[in-house]
């Protein structure tokens, strides 16, 4: 917000204008505003020259320090990269009531020089791709896909994640998981 026309210059612009000059001559030979002009003209016709004085100018009370004041700046002292949400999320967990708002919480910690977290989440680590043919392999399986007779089917397919080459492809009727070829339950995976 700007800071409001100083005293003198209300003043001077109430007296030119009692003389007869128009608002919009005021506000060129003042560089203000026409509607800045005609506002403060105003003014001075409804409270009269002692209420010219810009109502900003009182002193205002401090402010109570806000309960949970103390807990946001700690947190973000011990984690810098979290954010005003995260922070206002954690407050709410240790039981801190009443809650400010997130835009608060930016306030606060631009006030105590702690500035703003940096943006967006982390950047997950790379993942390492294949160099070359057959370092890695990619399996994917497709369950109960509906074939054009009506009937279902499933596959499992092989392929070189560095040409994009099908290795491999099987494809099978779906069937319930039971006992395998030795009569035995398949259970749990092999060791090693």
């Amino acid at each position: 917000m700007p800071a409001p026309v100083p005293l003198p210059v209300r003043q001077a612009l109430f007296e030119r204008h009692e003389r007869g000059e128009s608002a919009t001559e005021l506000a060129a030979a003042f560089a203000l505003a026409p509607r800045t002009v005609r506002g403060l003209l105003r003014r001075g016709r409804q409270r009269g020259r002692d209420g010219l004085a810009a109502d900003s100018t009182r002193a205002k009370a401090p402010a109570a320090e806000h309960p949970a004041r103390a807990a946001a700046l700690q947190l973000r002292e011990q984690h810098p990269a979290w954010g005003a949400g995260l922070i206002r999320v954690m407050l709410t967990r240790q039981g801190l009531a009443p809650l400010p708002a997130a835009r608060t919480l930016q306030r606060w910690f631009t006030a105590a020089g702690l500035g703003p977290a940096p943006p967006g989440r982390r950047p997950v680590a790379a993942r390492r791709r294949a160099t070359r043919p057959h370092e890695t392999w990619q399996v994917d399986a497709a369950e109960e896909i509906p074939l054009g007779d009506g009937t279902r089917a499933c596959w499992l397919r092989v392929a070189d994640e560095f040409t994009g080459a099908v290795l491999h492809t099987a494809v099978f009727p779906p069937r319930a998981v039971g006992r395998g070829a030795r009569g035995v339950h398949p259970g749990a995976a092999p060791r090693g």
